[in-house]
């Protein structure tokens, strides 16, 4: 699988510099990006070995999109993607909250034709196509709550959910009719979590030669309209002790005159778990969100079980259960307020590493 990307990366690499040469249309460049402002009340039973920690702050949390799109005389379409923002977390193992700090969390090159698109750079990968269960707002709750005490934080974030690790990607293009369209994506990344110019020189010590698949299908039955995917992640490791791993999830949603119903699940096999670990892992979430006029309401259920890692001290998450209920209404275009209401009970296999609580947000939002 690697020679094959490889090698088609070469020879649409090459095939990009006659484009480039042969451009009829100009660069088109784009500027987008938000400004969320949040403001939280909280409260969890467990903090850093505390007991009934409870208090309310705000964050502000902001991203910078630069787009570049061309159109060379045989067709083919190319251009790429920059995404800053002060996110200091860019990990799947960590997230605390945000900074004042403006850190690249995106950056590819894409080139797209008949016969699909390749995309290369600093992005998720094929998993971008996976469905998930619709909520209403998005808001992280999790940046309100103690991360160095909260061991379920590594299945709210998904095995990939914010690894935007350097990877290759092809798409097909979409096949289908009116009826509907499936599209299928594969992804190489030789480090999973290695970004920008880190070059790995020695043996790594994290996933490696990590491959992602996914396809998704999107459609119409009557006046329903259906989205459904499935997807997989393979990875090996030079370890004694940690595993390799294969996971993979299914997720759909339907929608009919505003209501939109949604459901997915996955399966994180041996991620981040050494032979003694022979417990399941797996997370699963259903939501339903209704939209009229410039109002939003939702409610969505996060549940899971699993592993926080494979240290010495680290805990195994028996249950995860996250209630989540929101509203949004939108002011005017690119401006709205949300508010959040999530309740969380964690269950340890450790009683003292039980968490409970509840995070109460509302955010003004501005995207442009």
């Amino acid at each position: 699988m690697r020679k094959i990307l490889l090698a088609t990366t070469a020879l649409v690499g090459f095939a990009a510099a006659g484009a480039a040469q042969a451009a009829t249309t100009p660069l088109n460049v784009t500027v987008g990006g938000s400004i969320d402002f949040i403001a939280g009340a909280f409260h969890e039973s467990r903090i850093s070995g505390a007991t009934n920690s409870s208090s309310g702050d705000f964050e502000t949390v902001y991203s910078l999109a630069f787009g570049v799109t061309g159109k060379a005389a045989n067709g083919i379409e190319y251009g790429g993607n920059i995404v800053l923002d002060n996110d200091i977390n860019a990990s799947v193992a960590s997230l605390s909250g945000e900074s004042n700090n403006i850190y690249v969390t995106q950056a590819d090159v894409f080139m797209s034709g008949a016969y699909g698109k390749l995309r290369m750079g600093d992005f998720r990968g094929a998993t971008e196509l996976a469905v998930t269960a619709p909520s209403v707002g998005g808001i992280r709750y999790m940046d309100f709550l103690d991360s160095s005490s909260n061991f379920a934080k590594d299945l709210v974030l998904g095995i990939d959910g914010r690894n935007h690790g350097t990877n290759i990607t092809y798409y097909t293009p979409k096949v289908g009719n009116e009826l509907g369209k499936v599209q299928a994506a594969v992804t190489y990344a030789p480090n999973f979590s290695q970004y920008g110019s880190d070059v790995q020189l020695t043996m790594p010590t994290g996933f490696r030669n990590v491959i992602k698949g996914a396809v998704t299908y999107e459609g119409n039955i009557r006046s329903v309209a259906i989205k459904a995917s499935a997807d997989i992640i393979n990875g090996t490791i030079d370890s004694a002790t940690v595993r390799d791993f294969t996971a993979w999830g299914l997720g759909a949603q339907a929608a009919y005159k505003g209501f939109t119903l949604g459901a997915n699940f996955a399966d994180r096999g041996e991620f981040n778990t050494n032979a003694a670990m022979n417990k399941d892992q797996n997370t699963y979430g259903v939501g339903l969100k209704y939209e009229f006029c410039k109002y939003a309401v939702g409610f969505d259920y996060f549940g899971g079980t699993g592993y926080s890692g494979f240290l010495p001290g680290n805990d195994r998450v028996k249950s995860l259960d996250v209630y989540s209920f929101g509203g949004a209404y939108t002011w005017a275009p690119g401006l709205t307020t949300t508010a959040n209401a999530v309740f969380f009970d964690h269950d340890a296999a450790t009683a003292t590493n039980d968490n409970e609580g509840y995070v109460l947000l509302i955010s003004q939002k501005l995207a442009f």
